[in-house]
This record gives structure tokens, sequence and C-alpha cells, in this order.
């Protein structure tokens, strides 16, 4: 009878830590795609900016 709640308390743990490790890589997986996002939209923010200041430029070269 104790070898069966041995191999339970194995089994036991062993998908706890599954669990654990599977919980970590999801938020690790969040938070690199976070990441990416935040990269993505700064990048965007920049190349807007860029074009921005061209047609700002085009627009004072042609008034002067």
């Amino acid at each position: 009878m104790d070898s069966k709640k041995i191999v339970y308390a194995a089994l036991a743990a062993l998908i706890a830590i599954a669990l654990i490790v599977l919980l970590i890589k999801i938020v690790s997986g969040a938070f690199t795609l976070l990441n990416g996002t935040f990269n993505t939209i700064i990048g965007l923010i920049v190349i807007i900016a860029l074009v921005v200041i061209v047609i700002w430029m085009f627009r004072y070269a042609s008034k002067h």
C-alpha cells in the first residue's frame, strides 16, 4: 500500500513541476510578444515622424 502512495506522490510532483514549467513558458512568451509589439509600435512612430519631417521640409522649401 505504501508503494502506491509513493508512486502517486511522485506522479503528482511531476505533474505539478510540469504545470509550473508550462506556466513559466507561457508568461515568458507573453512578455516576448509584448516586447515585440512595443518595438513594432515604436518603429511605426519613428517612421511616421520621419515622413512628417520630410513633408514639413518640402513645404518649407517650397515657401522659401
